[in-house]
């Protein structure tokens, strides 16, 4: 199976983008405002991208499907800051609504691509690895079929 470089693939991208956009919208604030919303909206945001990339680095389909699935976690999380933010008047409602709508296609991409693996869960993204425990010799054992140093 071909990979695909990371960096290539939309959803990757559109989360990234909304991490900056996000701390482009925060990193003006007041410190109250920056250290109550703004951190966790950066951080919430920021996962989003960084459970993608996570997911992506793993053995299988199902862990980059788990991984994937928290970062669909961090994206509601984050779907929720704008509202906040605007109640707070922090940020104005228009510049609000283009994060919302950029969020809800990334929510959409999300899902599609978590449902992508659940069309390929017989093979793996990388390499294959056994769950059965390997059967190994005691280490004097295997020492000993070594030879000793002459």
């Amino acid at each position: 199976m071909g990979t695909v470089d990371l960096h290539e693939l939309r959803v990757y991208q559109l989360a990234m983008r909304v991490g900056e956009d996000v701390w482009s919208m925060t990193i003006g604030w007041e410190w109250l405002a920056k250290q109550t919303v703004g951190l966790q909206w950066i951080r919430s945001a920021d996962s989003i991208a960084a459970n993608i990339f996570e997911g992506y680095g793993r053995y299988s389909f199902k862990e980059n499907a788990r991984f994937c699935c928290y970062a669909r976690g961090s994206l509601r999380e984050t779907q929720t800051w704008p509202e906040k933010a605007i109640v707070r008047s922090l940020v104005i409602e228009p510049a609000a609504s283009e994060l919302s709508l950029k969020l809800e296609a990334l929510r959409r991409q999300l899902d599609n691509y978590i449902h992508s693996f659940g069309r390929n869960q017989s093979t793996t993204v990388r390499e294959t690895h056994s769950d059965d425990p390997i059967d190994l010799p005691p280490l004097e054992e295997f020492l000993a079929t070594l030879g000793s140093p002459s």
